[in-house]
C-alpha cells in the first residue's frame, strides 16, 4: 500500500514525527462499560459475547485509536465479580484464552481517568427516552462537542440503550441547557469504514491528512501513488463530500453490483445513478483514442491496468478513475486517477 506523503501535492511526510506526537492524544474510539455487561449470559452467550468484543475492538487496538475508561475497571462484569477481577483472576470467570485476550486488547487502549466534562448527563436520541449515558459514553460525547469525530464502542449484545451502528445526532444535557452533538457509534465490524468515512467529512480533514485515513475508510480499494488532490478543478472544500460517497459507494457496490448485473453496463450506471452518483465506462471514441487511452494505465505494485470506468462530479469536471475489479486482490478496484479531465 502506497505512504501518503507528498500525495496532498505539497510534499508533506504525514509519518513523521510531527504526525505522529500530534496522534498520540488523538484517539477516535471509546469503549462504553455496557461491553463488559455480561451478567445475565451463560457460558455459551459469554464466550460469543467476548468473541465479538474481540473483533470489534482489535482495528482500533493500536496503542493510538482506542480508550476506555478507568473506571470501567470496577464496573460488575459477571455477578458479583468486577471486570479487572474478570481479567486479572483464574476465578474470575473468564475462559482463559479469551480472557488473556481481552487483556492485550485493553493493554493497547489508552486509560483515561474522567474529568469535569465527563460527567454522565442525560441524554437522547430525536424524541426517544432520556438516559443517562455510561462514563465511556459520556466522554465520547464531550470529545465529539470539541469537534472531533468520536466513535463510542457498544457491542450488539448491549441492549441499553437500544441505539442504532452509526452516525447519530445525540442531543445532552447540559449547564447551559442543551446542546447537540453528532457521534458515531460502533456495533458491528462492517460499520467501521463508515466512521473513517464520517471522520473525513465531519472533521473536514486537511487535504495533506486526507491520504492517511484511506485504507480504514474504503479497504476494498486499492490507491495508485500517483493520486493527487491537486489534480480536480474544483477545491478541496468543494470535492471532499463527494469523493468520500464515490469511493464509500465504490468500495461498498461496485464490484457486487457488477456480479449482479453480469456485466451489464447500463444497468451499473443506473443503480449508481440511484445512489446519487454518475459513473460510466469510458465510450468508444475514447477507446479509439491511443494517447487517451494511455491516460487510463496505471502501474500498481509493478503491473499496469487499466481504469477504464470514471465518477464525475460535474459534467465538465473532475474525475475518479478506476478498475474493474482485479482478481489477484481478491477483486479490489483499483483508484487510479484524480483529475479535472483526461482527454476523450
Amino acid at each position: 500500500m502506497p505512504d501518503a506523503t507528498g500525495r496532498s501535492g505539497n510534499g508533506q511526510d504525514l509519518s513523521g514525527t510531527a504526525a505522529a506526537g500530534a496522534a498520540a492524544d488523538d484517539y477516535r474510539v471509546v469503549v462504553a462499560e455496557e461491553c463488559f455487561d455480561w451478567r445475565e449470559m451463560t457460558d455459551s452467550g459469554l464466550w460469543e459475547a467476548l468473541d465479538t468484543l474481540a473483533e470489534l475492538l482489535q482495528p482500533f487496538a493500536d496503542g493510538r485509536k482506542a480508550a476506555f475508561m478507568e473506571p470501567a475497571y470496577d464496573v460488575e462484569c459477571r455477578r458479583s465479580v468486577a471486570l479487572i477481577d474478570a481479567l486479572y483472576s483464574p476465578e474470575g470467570g473468564l475462559p482463559r484464552d479469551k480472557r488473556v485476550l481481552l487483556q492485550q486488547l485493553l493493554s493497547k487502549c489508552r486509560r483515561v481517568d474522567p474529568g469535569e466534562g465527563d460527567l454522565p448527563q442525560p441524554v437522547r436520541i430525536a424524541d426517544g427516552p432520556w438516559r443517562e449515558p455510561s462514563w465511556g459514553t459520556a466522554h465520547a460525547l464531550a470529545r465529539a462537542a470539541e469537534g472531533r469525530a468520536m466513535s463510542c464502542l457498544l457491542v450488539p449484545y448491549a441492549t441499553e440503550p437500544d441505539w442504532p451502528s452509526g452516525w447519530l445526532t445525540i442531543t445532552r444535557t447540559t449547564e447551559a441547557g442543551q446542546d447537540e452533538v453528532n457521534m458515531h457509534l460502533l456495533r458491528r465490524p462492517n460499520d467501521t469504514p463508515g466512521f473513517w468515512r464520517g471522520l473525513l467529512t465531519h472533521e473536514n480533514v486537511p487535504a495533506d491528512h486526507f491520504f492517511t485515513y484511506i485504507e480504514e475508510a474504503f479497504p476494498r480499494l486499492l490507491f495508485a501513488d500517483s493520486l493527487r488532490l491537486h489534480h480536480f478543478k474544483g477545491t478541496y472544500a468543494d470535492v471532499l463530500p463527494w469523493l468520500v460517497k464515490l469511493l464509500g459507494a465504490l468500495d461498498d457496490h461496485f464490484a457486487r453490483t457488477l456480479a449482479e448485473c453480469g456485466g451489464d453496463q447500463t444497468q451499473v450506471i443506473r443503480r449508481f445513478g440511484a445512489l446519487g452518483l454518475d459513473i460510466s465506462p469510458d465510450s468508444p471514441n475514447t477507446k479509439k483514442n491511443a494517447k487517451a487511452w494511455e491516460q487510463r494505465n496505471i502501474s500498481f505494485a509493478g503491473v499496469t491496468y487499466r481504469c477504464e470506468w470514471h465518477g464525475k462530479r460535474l459534467w465538465d469536471r473532475d474525475r475518479v478513475h478506476f478498475s474493474l475489479p482485479i482478481a489477484a486482490y481478491d477483486n479490489r478496484i483499483l483508484v487510479g486517477v484524480f483529475a479535472g479531465h483526461l482527454a476523450t
